[in-house]
């Protein structure tokens, strides 16, 4: 039994957080919960948890590309903008302007500015053309409504008219920040994001003091899981504007990625005193906590985020915490909970290991046979198992499911992982190195991997090989070199 449990605790330490793609699917179901409500700031709020789990989660990409972020105090202010309930208009090209309307018409460039501003706000998308084409063709310098055009031509979904008016109002003022930032985001929605990239530059040349180009920088690197180039970014937008809230949970969450624990607690701390609502943010300080082995801080921190939403998402991170911090009954009743929505091999997996750690090993046994059924190529499910024949005497059972564990051929990096701590608990410690190198071999970019070996080499008291694999963790991923390029780069 005190092998298994050394074994589990290497995996929680190794491992990222299980059930990314379903915690990534449940922030998406949410956001479209709050969409459906008209709550689009909501919607906004969860599509950027989705993200921060899943990256490359396309569904939520698409969505948020819906959600477009504006901030400025001279043209059209939103935070979140929604593209869903959208009519079915056709495109627009240059409108004629009547001759006269209800409307006073005045010689006043700025008041059919502020007319078509309304409108827009309103979401009268038309008559907003019609105001800001009259306010253009006053004057043909006013930059802002240009811009206020190509904003309008994109809610209606017209992405070509919106890029020409855009770039027209870059045109006309070398010191106007918004239509580049309103390009790089067209762009990053037409899926270019190398023009998302390059118009964020530009937006940064024009002006070196916006906080959202700096805060969309660090976004950029975190959409291509680059969350260490991402760091220095938020934490400009952060000294330019302390009270802007958005970069300081995204600086939680690339500090989190990078493995700088005690650095994300404190930028989430100070998000919350922004956003003391926010669930989410509690909930990676959960995982901080979790992570650095203080169980009941973490704790703590997940049922304040349940108390805020109570969602299964933290139910199931609540359950893993209090099976860390050896309370098997109330994680096993969490668990059970969440069996009829959550019946995935992992869930069942728990629920053994529940189980076996109270020695109920009946139903451990039953449980990690749901898991294996489920997915028969996890060594770990059949290791688990043979501990629960070891613990009954049947040595027979337990060297088959021994022999079936260490049989697995691995596919994914996990399954590298789990190996070595199957040969570790079993004394093979080269064998349990080998599987690691490996892994890293198959999956050089797979970080879990690295940390498996460097803590592998810290139980065995190898410094020489510990200090080499963390060296090279944070050269190969924690490191921020990135932002010196783009600054540079001309």
């Amino acid at each position: 039994m005190k092998k298994y449990l050394i074994l589990f605790l290497m995996l929680i330490s190794f491992a990222y957080p299980c059930y990314s793609d379903e915690l990534a699917e449940d922030y998406f179901d949410i956001a479209q919960n709050y969409i459906q409500t008209g709550d689009t700031t909501k919607a906004l709020e969860y599509i950027n948890y989705t993200l921060m789990i899943n990256p490359k989660y396309t569904k939520a990409i698409k969505l948020k590309d819906k959600l477009i972020p504006q901030e400025t105090n001279d043209d059209l202010s939103r935070t979140a903008l929604i593209m869903s309930k959208q009519k079915s208009l056709s495109d627009l090209a240059i409108l004629d302007i009547p001759k006269s309307d209800k409307y006073k018409i005045e010689n006043s460039s700025e008041y059919y500015n502020k007319q078509g501003k309304q409108y827009y706000l309103n979401e009268e998308y038309d008559n907003a053309i019609q105001s800001f084409f009259r306010a253009v063709s006053i004057d043909n310098k006013n930059y802002i409504a240009y811009n206020n055009l190509g904003m309008t031509y994109w809610m209606k979904n017209n992405l070509d008219s919106a890029e020409k008016y855009f770039k027209k109002a870059a045109s006309l003022s070398k010191y106007y920040t918004q239509p580049y930032i309103n390009l790089s985001l067209l762009y990053k929605q037409k899926g270019d994001m190398n023009k998302h990239y390059e118009y964020l530059k530009k937006a940064l040349e024009v002006n070196p003091d916006n906080h959202w180009t700096h805060y969309l920088i660090g976004d950029y690197y975190s959409s291509i899981d680059n969350y260490p180039a991402s760091i220095p970014y938020y934490i400009d937008a952060i000294d330019i504007n302390p009270n802007f809230a958005p970069p300081y949970l995204a600086l939680g969450v690339s500090y989190f990625k990078t493995d700088k624990y005690d650095q994300s607690i404190t930028a989430i701390k100070n998000y919350l005193e922004l956003n003391p609502k926010s669930d989410f943010a509690y909930s990676v300080l959960a995982k901080n906590y979790y992570l650095k082995g203080e169980y009941k801080t973490a704790k703590r921190y997940m049922k304040k985020a349940y108390s805020l939403n109570t969602s299964n998402i933290y139910r199931m991170e609540l359950a893993k915490i209090e099976f860390n911090d050896g309370d098997y009954e109330t994680a096993l009743l969490n668990f059970q909970i969440l069996e009829p929505e959550y019946q995935y091999a992992e869930l069942y997996n728990y629920i053994g290991l529940c189980n076996l750690m109270l020695k109920r090993y009946e139903l451990a046994i039953t449980n990690f046979n749901k898991a294996i059924v489920l997915d028969s190529n996890r060594a770990i499910y059949y290791y688990n198992l043979a501990q629960c024949y070891d613990a009954l005497g049947e040595k027979k059972k337990y060297v088959q499911y021994m022999n079936l564990a260490i049989q697995i051929v691995p596919v994914t990096y996990q399954d590298y992982i789990d190996l070595s701590c199957i040969y570790y608990n079993t004394s093979k410690t080269s064998s349990a190195v080998k599987i690691l190198e490996s892994g890293i071999a198959a999956y050089p970019d797979a970080k879990p991997i690295y940390l498996a070996l460097m803590g592998l080499y810290e139980r065995i008291g190898d410094t020489l090989n510990y200090n080499i694999i963390k060296n090279k963790i944070e050269t190969r991923f924690n490191t921020d070199e990135q932002k010196k390029t783009f600054k540079l780069f001309n």
